[in-house]
């Protein structure tokens, strides 16, 4: 019973080398001497919570960039803390105004939703409280994806910030390598689907920049606040939604590669990542159901963006595949062991080649570690099962929302 993972094999082969010829077409854009769109015109908007003692950086960083303002929104319980972190950057910068609100309770959705009327900006900048912009480049070489005027959403690479004293293989937890491979695994799905037509995966949210002409006027804000799924109004998910909501009305997404445009985030150094995989694999499935059922249906993006139509039905059916998978690798060894054995020395080839490119990007991780990267990339033959048993739950997870 080899035919299983024969045909499985081949299909992987196709698929990869479908992907690399179309990634080859793609140039990343470099900031207009006259953009249509200056960093003066561009609100950065950062909803936080429990916010964390780096939060100043990230604003200076901002700040940087010369944006025509920053809106923060949080809780009244963590008010007082963000206008202590916040008050030293306000004097240090006083020709961007930072203005400060709160909603009652916590909810990213209803938090970004205060953030988008508050704004005043052509463009809209969501970036997480613990996000790193390297340089004043990064908000200029985003903006260079709203050249065209069919572009409603463009994010950049968002790769993991392990500050310089740490990037040794003694000083690093197993969790950060596995949020080290995870990010850079997350870049290489974008970029293949942007270089396929078919926008992006998802408008995630370290750093999302939005036309404000898109999502402000109409019922977009309304939508965005009062999504059920499964009979429960949800709030996390909130740039799956976006995503979806700009492509089921026309407007293109993009993908930003060029260097310059890189942000930085950081990752969990404990156990707390698991919550972090569990919240995210709950909103994809949650996306993936709800793109592919409801709006706008698997054949209406079929018509426009094949590829993506397939690959989004492939991760939704990721579960069932991989039980597939699995059970043609025990029939493949019970039935034909020396084929079995071919290819399973194949992946580990495969493996082998993997894993010393991501050494080699990251060499400071050393061999030690390179288990955690490893256990990431196959974390899903857990996460997929759990995440999709408990889509209808939802939370923050790796902070205190209550």
């Amino acid at each position: 019973m080899a035919s299983i993972l024969t045909a499985m094999w081949l299909w992987g082969q196709y698929d990869r080398l479908l992907t690399r010829s179309k990634m080859k077409k793609y140039t990343p854009p470099a900031p207009q001497e006259k953009p249509a769109f200056p960093t003066e015109t561009v609100s950065i908007l950062i909803v936080t919570i429990d916010t964390p003692d780096e939060f100043p950086d990230t604003l200076r960083m901002c700040l940087n960039n010369k944006p025509k303002e920053i809106i923060v929104v949080t809780i009244p319980r963590d008010l007082a803390r963000v206008e202590t972190l916040a008050k030293p950057v306000i004097d240090e910068y006083p020709s961007v105004p930072i203005t400060i609100y709160t909603v009652p309770k916590p909810g990213r959705r209803t938090q970004m939703a205060l953030c988008v009327e508050k704004s005043s900006g052509d463009i809209l900048c969501f970036v997480d409280d613990d996000t790193v912009w390297p340089t004043d480049k990064v908000l200029p070489y985003l903006l260079a994806g709203f050249e065209d005027p069919k572009v409603a959403g463009v994010v950049g690479r968002q790769s993991a910030h392990i500050p310089k004293e740490r990037r040794s293989p003694e000083s690093l937890t197993p969790w950060e390598v596995a949020g080290i491979r995870k990010l850079a695994a997350n870049n290489e799905k974008q970029m293949q689907l942007h270089a396929s037509g078919g926008g992006i995966w998802c408008l995630t949210g370290r750093t999302m920049l939005l036309r404000t002409a898109a999502v402000k006027p109409g019922d977009f804000l309304s939508e965005w606040t009062n999504e059920i799924f499964w009979g429960q109004l949800i709030q996390t998910g909130e740039d799956s939604f976006l995503t979806r909501w700009l492509r089921a009305r026309g407007w293109k997404l993009f993908h930003q590669d060029a260097p310059e445009a890189e942000v930085f985030t950081d990752v969990k150094k404990d156990a707390n990542y698991i919550g972090q995989l569990i919240r995210w694999r709950r909103n994809g499935f949650q996306a993936f159901i709800m793109q592919l059922f409801v709006d706008p249906g698997f054949w209406a993006i079929y018509k426009e963006h094949p590829y993506f139509a397939r690959k989004l039905a492939e991760e939704l059916g990721r579960p069932l595949i991989t039980l597939v998978h699995l059970a043609g690798w025990v029939l493949c060894v019970r039935n034909s062991p020396k084929i079995a054995l071919w290819f399973a020395l194949w992946y580990l080839f495969h493996m082998f080649d993997t894993y010393t490119a991501f050494l080699a990007e990251y060499p400071w991780i050393g061999m030690q570690n390179i288990w955690a990267a490893v256990a990431m990339d196959h974390a899903y033959l857990i996460l997929d099962y759990y995440g999709l048993l408990t889509v209808r739950q939802e939370g923050w997870l790796t902070r205190n929302d209550k």
